[in-house]
């Protein structure tokens, strides 16, 4: 029998911890409302009821209390939960059929039962998965970095001429702009602001500013990960148990919470060092599989630019190539400088940045970064009418799409509205980006949705346990990679046929950040073929 939910994630886990397995969920109202406006002012029932149908609905507020007085659901009469509960059955029941309604005139009905709704269940499934940590590393972590922190907090007070709350906005002001005399540039009401902005703009004018920019980074790790991590492990699994949502992020990529594996720094030892913490259970190895570079790959398909269509058909580095084509050198003079400008220009243009931010990111003057940007355009003539084509599509129908049909809604840009020229122009790079970052969104989901009941069809132990942005990793049983190893393969990369086909990088490892492409292959040869 069909099922209706809203929020049906939290249910289903909620019931599964309970022994209940529930089988045909069909609808979903809070996954749907939210494909119809993903920018929208928040899809709760009570939100979405009174928005949708005029009705107010009973807060819950009025059944257990608020704050230090709040009691369980369990201690309120089942007189009074009833009709609170048949109310939420009510207002689901009528807005799934409101919305079903929506979602076919939107065309978002094919993306709606085909990846969204398929999705749910195996996020429920990695969410009761979980992952393994490594508590005494992060005990190890905590220790060290409690040590490199206080030593900073001494060198900062010994710079400032006295000790003071370095993590205190107005004292940190007060000693930068007012003791230190540094330029002080965006005023609040408490005096000046030292956003990371502000301080990286301020960087090489005092010795003090890369000091108080790693007291920042290495004092919020500790505290949102590596503090905070060991206190999320449950009790009854021995594991973290990451929740996913399909609502949190306007493009449609997965979001996570308690913990949020999105903000995990990867490019800084400190951070490498976290994901150290996530590993495979006894046993068992963790297995990552990457789609590489997955949003070129679409923007050379939606784009159909063949300077970039046949640098990936040469299975060329992309970045590499972009800088032989633009800067009009061989390919094997390339150095690691211009293959860096190049890499910015690659994933900058799909955001749509401009020479300022070109320059701003690579040292560049903005002069220089104008004329690259022009000789990319002139050598890839098809990207740039790309983001033109998409900026007018923005302006004419308020929105845009991805291959799949997810769309996200630009009124700011439509030609009556009146938006300050800064907000249309962020919204014009937001347009850009969207078709691009929500199409490897979908892709992924697919992806996900497919490798799931791949493994089950098969029979296989391993599971999917963490997801973070184009990245998948399975605790894969020891015996089971080099049946799992492939089958990911072909499974990712066959997930949407793109002009510039789909490449999907494997690793195996212990940990998360310790992975190699094969534990017996000291070469760094690719192991697992193409294919299963």
């Amino acid at each position: 029998m069909a099922k209706w939910a809203h929020n049906a994630i939290y249910d289903l886990m909620v019931l599964r911890r309970h022994g209940l397995e529930v089988r045909g969920l069909a609808f979903d109202t809070m996954i749907a409302a939210y494909l119809l406006d993903p920018g929208g002012r928040g899809f709760g029932l009570k939100n979405l009821a009174w928005r949708k149908l005029g009705v107010e609905m009973t807060p819950i507020s009025e059944l257990i209390g608020k704050g230090r007085d709040q009691k369980t659901m369990a201690q309120v009469p089942i007189a009074a939960v009833a009709p609170y509960a048949v109310a939420d059955v009510e207002a689901t029941e009528r807005l799934a059929r409101l919305l079903e309604a929506e979602l076919k005139e939107h065309q978002l009905w094919d993306l709606f039962v085909q990846v969204e709704m398929p999705l749910v269940e195996v996020l429920v499934a990695m969410g009761m998965a979980g992952v393994a940590l490594d508590i005494e590393h992060l005990k190890q972590m905590s220790r060290e970095l409690y040590l490199r922190i206080t030593a900073l907090e001494r060198e900062i007070y010994e710079m400032a001429g006295h000790p003071f709350n370095v993590s205190s906005t107005q004292q940190l002001s007060t000693v930068l702009f007012e003791e230190l005399g540094l330029p002080a540039k965006v005023r609040t009401k408490t005096g000046y602001s030292t956003s990371a902005g502000v301080l990286e703009e301020l960087r090489g004018m005092h010795p003090i500013i890369e000091l108080i920019l790693e007291y920042r980074q290495l004092s919020k790790l500790k505290s949102t990960y590596v503090d905070a991590l060991p206190l999320l492990v449950n009790p009854r699994t021995g594991r973290v148990h990451t929740s996913y949502h399909q609502t949190g992020t306007v493009t449609g990529r997965i979001s996570s919470s308690d913990p949020n594996l999105q903000n995990i720094p990867i490019r800084t030892e400190i951070g490498r060092q976290v994901r150290r913490a996530f590993i495979a259970e006894e046993g068992c190895l963790l297995l990552s599989a990457d789609y590489s570079q997955v949003e070129l790959r679409i923007m050379a398909h939606i784009s159909q630019d063949p300077g970039l269509l046949s640098a990936f058909a040469r299975g060329e580095d992309i970045h590499a190539s972009t800088a032989a084509t633009v800067m009009g050198v061989p390919l094997s003079q390339v150095t690691p400088e211009m293959r860096r400008i190049a890499k910015s220009i690659n994933f900058g243009l799909s955001y749509g940045m401009g020479a300022y931010g070109l320059a701003q990111r690579t040292g560049l003057s903005q002069e220089e970064a104008a004329e690259f940007i022009a000789n990319y355009f002139a050598r890839y003539p098809k990207v740039g009418e790309y983001i033109e084509e998409t900026k007018r599509t923005a302006q004419e129908k308020g929105y845009v799409s991805t291959l799949l049909g997810r769309r996200r809604y630009f009124p700011e840009l439509r030609s009556t509205s009146r938006a300050h020229g800064q907000v249309k122009r962020a919204a014009e790079r937001m347009a850009i980006n969207m078709p691009i970052q929500g199409s490897a969104a979908d892709i992924l989901k697919i992806a996900m949705i497919r490798l799931h009941r791949a493994l089950q069809e098969r029979g296989l132990a391993s599971r999917l346990t963490l997801q973070v942005h184009d990245e998948l990793v399975l605790e894969v049983p020891e015996g089971e990679v080099k049946t799992v190893a492939p089958l990911v393969r072909s499974v990712m990369e066959g997930a949407y046929e793109l002009r510039a086909p789909l490449k999907v990088d494997i690793k195996v490892g212990k940990n998360w950040e310790e992975m190699s492409l094969s534990l017996q292959d000291p070469k760094g040869q690719d192991p697992w073929g193409k294919g299963v």
